[in-house]
C-alpha cells in the first residue's frame, strides 16, 4: 500500500500563491506596460483566470488516480512511446524555464548588486542550492514554501499601503474602459502560460494529502497571488505611467526607492529584494524538482535523486548560452514562448481524451 501524500493545503497555498507573482512582479509588468498600457490589468485578470482553469481541470482527471504518478501510470492509457515522448517534452519544458528562470535572476542581479562577478559564478551558486533542496524530496520544497510564506505574503500586502497617496488619481478612469481589444487579446495570450505552469500539480498527485479540497485551494492562492501582481501593476502605472514604465527595466524595483520606514529605515531595497528573492528561490525550485522528476519518470527510474545534479548543471549551461543578452531574451520569449508553453502544457490533455474515447468505445460495445 502506497503512502499518503504529506503536502498539506497550507503548502499547497503557499507555493501557488508565491508561485505565481514571484517571477511576474519583476520581470512581466515593464513590457505589459509598454504593450498593453492601461488594459494591462485587465489582461492579468483575464490571463489569470483562464491559466488557473487549465491547471485545475488537469487536475480534475489527475486526481482520479491519487495515489499514482501520471508518469508511471500514462503508458497504460496512451502508446507507451507518446507517453515517454511527453514526458521527455514536459521535462525539458520544466528544465528550459527553469534555466531561463535563472538566467532572468543573474541579468537582475549581478549588475545591480554583484557587478565584476561572473555570470556562471552566481548561476552555479544558485542552483546548487535549489540541486540541494531538490535532493531532499518533492514535500520538502513545499515545507520550505510554507515556511517562507508569512514573510513574503505580508510584505507584499502591506506595501500598497505606504502609496496610498500615489492611488488617489484620476487615473482610475482609465482602467474602467478598452483602450486595444489587438493588444489586450495579445497580452492575455502572452500572460496565460505564466497560470497554466500550474499545471505541474497534476504530475505530482501522490505528493498532496487527500484529505483537501485540492483544485479550490489553487482558485483561491491562485487569485490571491495575481490580487499581489494586480496592486503591483496599478501602483507602477499610477506612479511612473505607461510611458515610463516600459522604458524602466524593473520598475518593480525602481518603485521601492520611493518606499521608507520614517527615519528608521530610508532604503527598503535590500530588505524588498532579500524577501522577493525567497520567493523566486521557491519558483525556480519547484519548477527544477517537476522537470527533474519527470525525467527521471520518462527513464523508467526509481529515484530521480542520482540526476538532480547532472541535470543542475544542464540548466546551468542552458542559462549561459540561452541568449547573448537580456534584450535578445526578452524578444525570444515575447515572440514565440508563449504559443509554445501552451502547446506543451496542452499535452496533458492527451491522457483523458484518449481515456474518454476509450471508455466511450468499452460502453458502446
Amino acid at each position: 500500500m502506497k503512502k499518503e501524500g504529506t503536502v498539506t493545503g497550507l503548502q499547497l497555498g503557499a507555493v501557488t500563491f508565491v508561485f505565481i507573482f514571484s517571477t511576474t512582479i519583476a520581470f512581466l509588468i515593464s513590457p505589459l506596460a509598454g504593450a498593453a498600457s492601461f488594459d494591462g490589468g485587465l489582461c492579468i485578470v483575464l490571463a489569470s483566470i483562464c491559466g488557473t482553469g487549465i491547471a485545475t481541470l488537469s487536475l480534475r482527471f489527475a486526481l482520479r488516480q491519487p495515489s499514482n504518478f501520471l508518469g508511471e501510470y500514462g503508458g497504460t492509457l496512451i502508446n507507451k512511446y507518446l507517453h515517454k515522448g511527453i514526458m521527455f517534452v514536459m521535462s525539458f519544458f520544466f528544465l528550459h524555464l527553469a534555466s531561463y528562470i535563472l538566467r532572468e535572476f543573474t541579468d537582475f542581479f549581478i549588475p545591480t548588486y554583484l557587478r565584476e562577478t561572473p555570470p556562471a559564478a552566481v548561476a552555479v551558486l544558485v542552483m546548487a542550492t535549489v540541486a540541494s533542496l531538490t535532493q531532499s524530496g518533492v514535500s520538502t520544497v513545499f515545507r520550505f514554501a510554507q515556511g517562507c510564506f508569512l514573510f513574503i505574503g505580508v510584505l507584499f500586502v502591506f506595501k500598497p499601503l505606504f502609496f496610498l497617496t500615489a492611488m488617489n488619481t484620476p487615473m482610475w478612469l482609465e482602467f474602467t474602459r478598452i483602450h486595444d481589444w489587438k493588444a489586450l487579446w495579445a497580452q492575455t495570450y502572452a500572460i496565460i502560460p505564466w497560470y497554466g505552469e500550474l499545471i505541474m500539480f497534476s504530475y505530482i498527485v501522490p505528493e498532496l494529502s487527500p484529505k483537501q479540497k485540492t483544485r479550490k485551494i489553487i482558485w483561491i492562492a491562485s487569485m490571491a497571488g495575481t490580487y499581489i501582481l494586480l496592486v503591483e501593476f496599478l501602483l507602477i502605472m499610477f506612479f511612473f505611467g505607461p510611458k515610463l514604465a516600459a522604458t524602466l527595466i524593473y520598475p518593480a524595483l525602481e518603485l521601492t526607492g520611493f518606499l521608507h520606514l520614517g527615519d528608521f529605515l530610508r532604503n527598503t531595497d535590500a530588505l524588498i529584494v532579500s524577501v522577493w528573492f525567497t520567493g523566486y528561490f521557491i519558483k525556480l525550485s519547484i519548477i527544477f524538482t517537476i522537470g527533474t522528476l519527470l525525467f527521471s519518470q520518462a527513464l523508467s527510474l526509481s529515484n530521480y535523486k542520482p540526476i538532480t545534479f547532472s541535470l543542475a548543471a544542464i540548466v546551468v549551461i542552458l542559462s549561459l548560452i540561452i541568449a547573448k543578452n537580456p534584450v535578445e531574451l526578452a524578444e525570444y520569449f515575447n515572440s514565440s514562448w508563449a504559443t509554445f508553453a501552451l502547446f506543451v502544457e496542452s499535452l496533458f490533455f492527451i491522457y483523458p481524451i484518449v481515456s474518454w474515447v476509450k471508455s466511450r468505445r468499452t460502453r458502446s460495445n
